[in-house]
């Protein structure tokens, strides 16, 4: 199991009340469900996730449901951050892998004119992984530029953080315009 795992381990079932968080749900274990996540956001499809787990979908239904209330109940965030690791390590896109990220892998203003889109068209009631896909990303892809800048912006607030705060002004204003101006829903303002 390894010394980490069992500190781990212990250090939950104290915090937990004795119950072990880790424990598998439905015969998936913490890390298999982690990187089916991962998956799923890569582009798998459910039936792809549960044929390699050998499981049901009613079966995957009730662990994903488990897991996901043991990491909202988790206080320690430990749980969150074995998640985020697992994720990060398994989730792949059509970016390049972040440890090879660059500046102009995906530069910050189309980052920027990313995220705008997600809160506007969000807001028009389209899904965010459909708008990723009119941007050519995957969930995966844009979870690693937002690590990946936020990394950079944190570094540099008053150079890139600025360019980026730009942007982001920039590309509201372009995008109050175009869904004002949609004709779609002329009896609403913004």
């Amino acid at each position: 199991m390894g010394i980490l795992n069992s500190i781990f381990k212990g250090f939950h079932q104290v915090i937990n009340g004795g119950k072990d968080v880790l424990a598998p749900v439905e015969g998936i274990s913490f890390d298999d469900w982690a990187k089916a996540n991962a998956q799923l956001a890569s582009g798998k499809t459910v039936e792809e996730i549960i044929k390699s787990l050998g499981v049901d979908r009613p079966r995957w239904d009730r662990a994903n449901e488990e897991w996901l209330a043991r990491l909202k109940n988790d206080k320690t965030f430990t749980l969150s951050m074995k998640y985020a690791s697992i994720f990060n390590g398994t989730a792949a896109g059509n970016l390049p892998p972040k440890k090879e990220f660059t500046e102009s892998t995906y530069p910050i203003e189309k980052y920027a004119e990313v995220t705008v889109a997600m809160e506007f068209l969000g807001k028009q009631g389209r899904d965010a992984q459909d708008v990723l896909k009119d941007f050519g990303l995957t969930v995966a892809d844009y979870s690693n530029l937002g690590s990946y800048y936020t990394k950079k912006i944190f570094m540099s607030p008053m150079g890139l953080g600025m360019k980026f705060q730009n942007s982001i002004m920039e590309y509201r204003a372009k995008y109050e315009k175009i869904i004002q101006n949609d004709g779609t829903h002329d009896d609403l303002q913004y």
